[in-house]
């Protein structure tokens, strides 16, 4: 028999924590489900109700059940007392990818974004219950010796902060940085639904030049960032721009708002990250011409620059999507974004106007 002892939904990704308790043991999860087909769960232990036993249940784990922790790796060999439901609590991260579990306040447990098993990996999550590295869990250790120990405290005061709803001046400095450099906004968007996090999007009309900027993506740091660059601060946040010739935009203008609207999820609903220099598919942008069905994000030189506010002390990348061929995005995915940017001639090759700007068919 089992028990769901506390469940809760990611603020942003599609993940669910839950804490289910079994007849001698208690785990804490984290199931990902992008998709029925990519569906992964992140487990740890968390404690034994009863002895714990001197060797590993293998067969229950084929069985499809939770093992008790063996007596080597149990900081409690003669088993732990319940835990009590109200007692729990859940706090995720702010890129809403990990979580720690806390009983009566304290860190019982933490599941961060890089646990997961696979053929060359183990990583489950720190369980404060363990006292030496296992299958079911790592030890949580202390603030001196766990990093996680201060993303844990980073969280709590960045979700505390929303007590007293910091959005309008936030809003406020982004709409200041904007229209200083770009000019007044024609047009605001919301585009988050109604739920958090709060986002929007602005239109800019200049000189027959039509620019769409989000602002509020930035408010959530992308996950996956830390775990593939050596600088993540560099790269956690960021928002989209975008520039189109009026004329291009004028009979697909609320297809491709709704495109740039769809991808400030991107991240956090397949749990990657954008930077400079990446490309994500875009079939709204061939309705406006044909061909363009990729788009690459980029941080042009010559593109209007925009001084975001910083978040939390990161840096806010403004990434400008720039339509571009599949020839184009092959060619970027075999030599690099920056070598296709080098084949344009055209300095303002970040304002789609119909037309290839970086390699023609005579290139091929």
């Amino acid at each position: 028999m089992s028990n769901i002892l506390i469940e809760e939904f990611s603020p942003a990704c599609n993940i669910q924590a839950f804490v289910e308790e079994y007849d001698d043991c208690t785990y804490f999860y984290l199931w990902n489900f992008p998709g029925e087909e990519h569906s992964s769960v992140s487990s740890c232990w968390i404690r034994n109700y009863s002895a714990a036993p001197e060797k590993l249940d293998v067969q229950a784990m084929k069985d499809g059940n939770a093992p008790m922790l063996t007596v080597e790796y149990c900081a409690h060999p003669d088993g732990a007392e319940k835990l009590q439901p109200e007692d729990l609590s859940i706090i995720w991260f702010e890129e809403c990818d990990a979580a720690a579990l806390l009983y009566k306040n304290e860190i019982l447990s933490i599941i961060p974004s890089w646990s997961g098993m696979g053929e060359d990996y183990k990583y489950p999550g720190y369980a404060r219950d363990c006292i030496k590295e296992s299958n079911l869990c790592f030890p949580l250790g202390t603030p001196d010796t766990n990093v996680l120990f201060k993303r844990v405290e980073t969280s709590m005061r960045f979700w505390q902060s929303w007590d007293n709803n910091p959005w309008p001046s936030i809003q406020q400095n982004f709409v200041d940085a904007i229209t200083s450099s770009l000019g007044s906004i024609e047009k605001y968007y919301a585009i988050d639904g109604g739920k958090w996090p709060p986002k929007a999007m602005v239109k800019v009309v200049r000189e027959n030049i039509t620019y769409i900027v989000t602002l509020g993506v930035s408010l959530l740091p992308q996950p996956k960032v830390e775990q593939y660059a050596d600088q993540p601060e560099l790269l956690r946040r960021f928002e989209f721009a975008f520039a189109i010739e009026s004329e291009w935009l004028s009979k697909n203008e609320r297809q491709m708002l709704r495109y740039i609207s769809s991808q400030t999820s991107l991240p956090w609903s397949n749990l990657i990250f954008l930077a400079d220099g990446h490309t994500i598919p875009c079939k709204e942008v061939s309705t406006i011409k044909n061909n363009f069905e990729f788009v690459l994000l980029s941080k042009p030189e010559a593109a209007p620059r925009i001084n975001l506010p910083s978040i939390n002390g990161d840096t806010i990348n403004l990434l400008w999507i720039i339509p571009i061929t599949p020839k184009e995005r092959n060619y970027a995915e075999k030599n690099g974004s920056d070598k296709l940017i080098a084949k344009s001639k055209d300095k303002s090759h970040w304002i789609f106007n119909g037309k290839s700007k970086f390699l023609k068919e005579s290139w091929f």
